[in-house]
């Protein structure tokens, strides 16, 4: 019973100990206190800022091997997998990332390309065509809801930007095991061609005859198909037959103007070997 009643004192003792300790603090000196600390965690990175600001660094900062290795994935970090497999031409890499029902629309095609087989074989194709020195760049990825994401790339070569190389992309993601694989995708690529005012011009004619034939606007947005094969059909039938012997004439000129330059220089090269000899 003593003992009991000697701990239960001392307990009370030092809490009361503590109050005192705390109460014992002057006013000025706990409000410097509270402004040490605010400072400090002013000081300390913001992970949210620094995604929003510097989005690129923090997901160019993981390396392929762990990303290869990580059981889970966010959209952003399975899309810069992606292009980290496209620089790398790792087609085995860009197989795991692809889903057998992939839907890739590039709108530099007038086709999308459907399936994993199309789609493995346009990225083969492509690597193929960067060579050695081209790398995608990617500038900024957004994530968006249920498992999507945009990025922003253009193109380096030798780490310096080339011209008209710049791009949006567009995924949609799907859970496949313990990973996120890509299910559709939508390219836009810039134009090298820059209309400016043309384009507005050529804008504010379309619109004028769309308004002033509704229905056929109608008809040609539901169905452009039909008039681009109707269009091809008028080509065939009125311009091909009046074009296509000058253009045939015409490439057998320019064959036939290669084929003399090749003589006349063989020629001339004839000639210079004999005063050489002499």
């Amino acid at each position: 019973m003593a003992a009991a009643m000697r701990f239960s004192s001392s307990i009370i003792g030092q809490s009361m100990a503590a109050k005192h300790s705390l109460h014992s603090v002057p006013p000025n000196r706990s409000h410097e206190l509270r402004q040490a600390e605010i400072k400090m965690a002013s000081q300390l990175p913001y992970t949210k800022n620094a995604i929003k600001i510097k989005p690129l660094k923090l997901f160019m900062a993981v390396p392929s091997d762990s990303i290869a290795n990580a059981s889970s994935l966010s959209p952003a970090e399975s899309i810069m997998q992606f292009y980290s497999a496209i620089n790398e031409k790792n087609l085995k890499q860009l197989d795991k990332l692809i889903t057998e029902d992939c839907f890739f629309e590039d709108l530099s095609f007038p086709i999308p390309f459907q399936g994993k087989k199309e789609v493995l074989h346009f990225l083969e194709r492509l690597t193929i065509s960067m060579g050695q020195n081209m790398q995608f760049n990617v500038e900024h990825i957004c994530e968006g809801k249920e498992n999507t994401a945009g990025v922003n790339w253009h193109l380096d070569w030798n780490k310096i930007q080339v011209p008209f190389t710049r791009g949006c992309s567009y995924f949609s993601l799907s859970v496949h095991g313990d990973e996120l694989v890509i299910r559709k995708a939508q390219v836009l690529i810039e134009s090298p061609i820059k209309l400016g005012v043309v384009a507005l011009t050529i804008f504010r004619i379309v619109s004028v005859l769309f308004d002033a034939f509704p229905m056929a606007t109608e008809w040609f947005l539901k169905s452009p198909h039909i008039v681009f094969q109707l269009l091809l059909k008028a080509y065939s039938i009125a311009v091909e037959p009046i074009i296509g012997p000058f253009l045939a004439w015409y490439i057998n000129l320019l064959n036939f103007a290669a084929c003399t330059l090749s003589i006349t220089l063989k020629i001339f090269y004839y000639l210079a070997e004999i005063l050489n000899m002499q």
